[in-house]
């Protein structure tokens, strides 16, 4: 497809929307301080999506195991390292918006010795992507290329990642990259930009601590602070080993000094590295996409972690790949853009990079793409029953009125067809002293055999007691829920009003 010439009046347009139509404002909405302290479950907002990755919400469970999903990998890249300043590999150090109709990828080329290049492509749908000539620099005496910054100045940077700010309609679009050479000290860059095409960079580093791999936040955090998750230069020294930390800062420009969140534990091989993570907002909490290297055999794969203050971060007992090797393309190599998942219908979709070869390893040359990983909406880990009944009750709750809305399966087989199963999922009402209420339980407990959500849509479905009777009438009441599961997997539920 031939690459289309953008007007600067175009791009300033697709700018100027208020808000992203993706996951970030989808199915993270806003919250209260008090709903991102932490675990409590009388700081959760029953409004979000409650999920299960932890006990936050449970009290008691019966024949019932926490499984954990991976992401669905396109087969073919969505994007293909084709010109010459890509060389021969394109990788998502980067970030993926959808600004109204339009979808922007900021990527980055890598292709050692040479330089590496910031770029930029854009979509109508997702998936087929094109470059556009923006003409703000030349390449090889060019000017026809989709470059967002200067080769001539001879600077080598890391993992450029983008934050959107819709608060400053100044400069919505901010940046921040890891930055050396041409007599600049090694360390933390940003920059600013109305349209998110053209930049205006700060002059010194804002932190000079810090190591490469970089990824900005992709919005503020729920204090409307930003948020940088990056490396520090001593992490060697401190951890032996590649560690994830964190920084913050109320301005943009002045930042604090960064503090470790994530480091290899014993649930981890000995030979583990955890070389980056992104994060972003995800309904009342935080999810990360955690780079895990394995040293031996030497591969990347992304794990799930997840925060409920974003300072304090957890990882399951059970850690598999979230998004791992699938194809020759990203066989060892797999990195996540900083930004959120896109929502699309029911399904999350996850821009990563592949390569064909891991860490230092060239044989002969490695090959760079940029893919595409979906899943369906909240399904990062389920409470699965097998085939016989299992039992899950809450911790008590205030409902605060509206329907209960559950997002569960009624078969174990996350692989197989929606409708196929034949399991059972039930919910009876107790009290905040684990008492059945008559009207609400036993023989009028509700049945929710149904697949949700629905394909082209995120709604939970809502759950109905006999006689079409919703949880929406004890609103204000201190209850449980009491979930009975056969052959089923609960992933989440919440108060849809």
């Amino acid at each position: 497809m031939p690459a289309r010439k953008y007007s600067r009046r175009e791009f300033a347009h697709a700018a100027a929307i208020p808000a992203l139509a993706g996951i970030a404002t989808q199915v993270g909405a806003p919250r209260t301080q008090a709903a991102a302290e932490g675990g409590d479950p009388d700081r959760k907002d029953l409004r979000q999506r409650q999920l299960f990755l932890d006990d936050t919400w449970i009290e008691e469970s019966y024949r019932l195991e926490r499984v954990w999903e991976s992401a669905e990998i396109f087969p073919e890249p969505v994007l293909r390292p084709e010109t010459a300043w890509e060389g021969r590999q394109v990788v998502m150090f980067g970030s993926v918006f959808r600004l109204g109709g339009e979808w922007r990828m900021y990527y980055t080329t890598y292709n050692p010795p040479e330089l590496p290049q910031f770029c930029l492509a854009t979509s109508t749908n997702g998936i087929r992507w094109e470059r556009p000539k923006l003409g703000l620099f030349s390449f090889n005496g060019a000017e026809d290329n989709n470059l967002l910054f200067d080769p001539a100045l001879n600077i080598r940077h890391d993992g450029p990642t983008v934050c959107y700010d819709p608060q400053d309609t100044r400069s919505p679009f901010k940046l921040m990259y890891y930055a050396s050479g041409n007599g600049r000290p090694r360390g933390e860059y940003i920059a600013l930009s109305r349209d998110g095409i053209v930049w205006q960079h700060h002059p010194t580093p804002v932190l000079t601590t810090t190591g490469d791999r970089t990824n900005l936040f992709p919005s503020r955090d729920h204090t409307g602070k930003f948020l940088a998750i990056l490396r520090h230069r001593d992490m060697m020294k401190v951890h032996r080993a590649r560690t994830v930390w964190r920084s913050e800062s109320e301005d943009f420009i002045r930042w604090t000094e960064p503090r470790p969140i994530l480091r290899p534990d014993l649930l981890d091989e000995p030979n583990t590295e955890l070389y980056g993570m992104s994060a972003f907002r995800y309904s009342d909490l935080y999810l990360g996409m955690l780079e895990k290297w394995y040293g031996v055999p030497d591969r990347f794969e992304i794990q799930l972690a997840w925060s409920h203050n974003g300072v304090d971060w957890l990882r399951p007992a059970k850690r598999s790949a979230f998004l791992g090797p699938a194809f020759p393309w990203n066989r060892a190599w797999n990195t996540c853009a900083n930004t959120a998942p896109i929502l699309v219908g029911n399904q999350l979709w996850f821009y990563f990079g592949g390569r064909s070869s891991a860490h230092g390893r060239e044989h002969p040359q490695s090959y760079g793409a940029i893919g595409l990983a979906t899943i369906t909406i909240d399904r990062f880990a389920a409470m699965q029953a097998d085939f016989q009944d299992g039992l899950l009750i809450t911790k008590p709750m205030t409902w605060p009125g509206g329907d209960l809305a559950l997002n569960s399966t009624y078969t174990r087989y996350p692989q197989g067809h929606p409708a196929g199963g034949g399991g059972d999922v039930g919910v009876e009402v107790r009290d905040a002293g684990n008492l059945p209420l008559e009207d609400w339980s036993g023989a009028q407990r509700a049945g929710f055999n149904v697949f949700s959500p629905a394909r082209n849509k995120p709604d939970l479905l809502p759950v109905r007691w006999p006689g079409g009777r919703s949880l929406k009438e004890l609103a204000g009441k201190r209850i449980r829920l009491a979930v009975f599961l056969r052959d089923a997997r609960l992933y989440a539920f919440r108060a849809q009003l």
